[in-house]
This record gives C-alpha cells, structure tokens and sequence, in this order.
C-alpha cells in the first residue's frame, strides 16, 4: 500500500479530507448500491459525479455522464450476491458529502422510488471489518471483495500522494480521469458506450 507519509504532507490522516477520498467513498457506495464489487469504472464514474459541482464547464465538454457509467456497470460487471442476481433497480444516486472533525463523510439521498432493497453484498465497510453474518459467506468472493477494495483504495491513496499543496478539487479530478483513462477497464467500458478516451484525454489536458 502506497505510503501518506511523504514530504510535505505531515498529517496522515489528510487523505480523509481530501478529494481523493471523496471520490472513493462515492465510488464505494455506488458498488454497495448496485452489489458489485468496486472496480475503476466506479472510481471513473464517482469522478464525473463530482465534476458537475467543481467543473461544470469541463463536465458538459467532455460529454459523458455518471449515467452512462452506472449503465454500463449495471449491465456488465457482475453481481456479489449469494444469488449472481443483476441489479435492476434505479441509478440515479445522489450524495452529500460534509466535512466533520475526523473526516469527509459521503451519504447517500434516499430516493423515494428506489426499488425495494435487494440482499446486500456478504461483506462489510472499511477493507476487512463488519462482515455480514446473515447470509453464510463465499470465502472466494470475499477474497476478490477485499482484493477490490484494496486496489481502489490504494489507486486514491496514490491520487492523494500525487497531489500538491492548495490543489484545487477540479484538479484533482482532472488528474483520477486522466490516470483512470490508462486502465484496460475503463477503456472497455467507455469503447462499449461510443466515447473516444483519445479524445476524452485531450478534452482533459494534463492538469496543471
């Protein structure tokens, strides 16, 4: 795991606070919500989510949408249930987001037409803890559960690392897009639903 403690960045828990960590938690809900296990097309589609607030501007160039993630997600990636039933149910998942003494809290906007609650995932919230005991446990699953988590987690501890001093929120984002660009996973899904990451890289630029 990519270490917080580099120069320049004294306090540790920092990356609680951070932008990274909120795209993260989005990320993290926006899986739980459709039982999946959080991949970097979550990630990607937590960034969009976020660029309407800090760049809206830069949102509506680059074309694609939250929604045309989640749709993808819902009809490829597979489900974590005991039963491998798809999720069905509505996408249009909203979040608050608020600064509180020890970190950033994400919640998630009940909405009144959400679909009756399916059987959650046979796992818990952070990496390894809280594990559901309601519905007897898939060791191999679990395993790539925790295997997600790890990998996504770690891909924003890095997007922190990697981050300078007074960096804005709609740069950081800039720079989980562009990063998220080069993984085979969001490249699949964003060839599937007809955008360019050619294009979508230069929409982006490098972030200053």
């Amino acid at each position: 795991m990519t270490s917080l403690s580099q120069p320049g960045k004294t306090n540790v828990d920092a990356f609680y606070f951070h932008e990274a960590y909120v795209v993260w938690e989005i990320a993290f809900n926006e899986a739980l919500s459709m039982q999946q296990n959080p991949s970097f097309v979550h990630l990607a589609g937590a960034c969009l989510y976020r660029f309407r607030e800090f760049d809206l501007t830069l949102a509506k160039q680059l074309g694609i949408t939250v929604y045309h993630l989640r749709n993808w997600a819902m009809e490829n990636l597979p489900a974590t249930n005991s039963f491998a039933q798809r999720y069905e149910g509505q996408i249009d998942f909203e979040y608050t987001v608020e600064r509180r003494a020890d970190k950033m809290y994400v919640g998630r906007v009940k909405n009144s037409s959400d679909a009756p609650p399916s059987p959650l995932p046979d796992h818990g919230h952070p990496l390894g803890q809280g594990l559901s005991a309601r519905q007897k446990i898939d060791p191999a699953a679990s395993e790539l559960w925790a295997t997600a988590m790890r990998s996504s987690f770690e891909f924003a501890q890095e997007i922190y690392d990697g981050s300078g001093d007074g960096e804005t929120p709609a740069t950081t984002l800039r720079r989980w897009l562009v990063s998220l660009l080069a993984t085979a996973e969001v490249q699949g899904c964003l060839e599937d639903v007809g955008f360019s990451v050619g294009e979508l890289r230069g929409k982006l630029g490098e972030p200053g």
